[in-house]
């Protein structure tokens, strides 16, 4: 009896962190890199350049009080970061999120 649950209980655990895994692992999170072309309380334009096409796009991210920016090491607010025309910058988007380009991280260059 004590043999079978605990069989029972260690095949439950194995389901569960697989589960845990399956979830961690779920979210489709893209980089774009590029050059800051306009900057907004709620949003930044990004002029963006296709790696396999070598096509130029201009997009819009989204920004909210969940994006986190990084100037350098230094984690800032994104009022605070100072974002300029011309910067390069990284936003790193979740495919799968409710909000459409909607950025979850922000890099920027030390020193602007």
């Amino acid at each position: 009896m004590k043999m079978d649950r605990a069989i029972r209980v260690g095949v439950g655990l194995a389901v569960l962190a697989t589960l845990l895994m399956g979830v961690a692992v779920s979210a489709h999170e893209m980089t774009f890199q590029g050059t800051v072309l306009a900057v907004e309380p709620a949003r930044v334009q990004v002029k963006t350049i296709d790696d396999t096409s070598k096509k130029e796009d201009t997009v819009w991210f989204g920004v909210n009080k969940d994006t986190k920016v990084k100037r350098g090491d230094t984690t800032v607010k994104y009022e605070e970061a100072k974002i300029v025309k011309g910067e390069r910058i990284a936003v790193t988007i979740d495919h799968d999120a409710k909000i459409k380009m909607l950025a979850t991280d922000i890099r920027l260059a030390a020193g602007k």
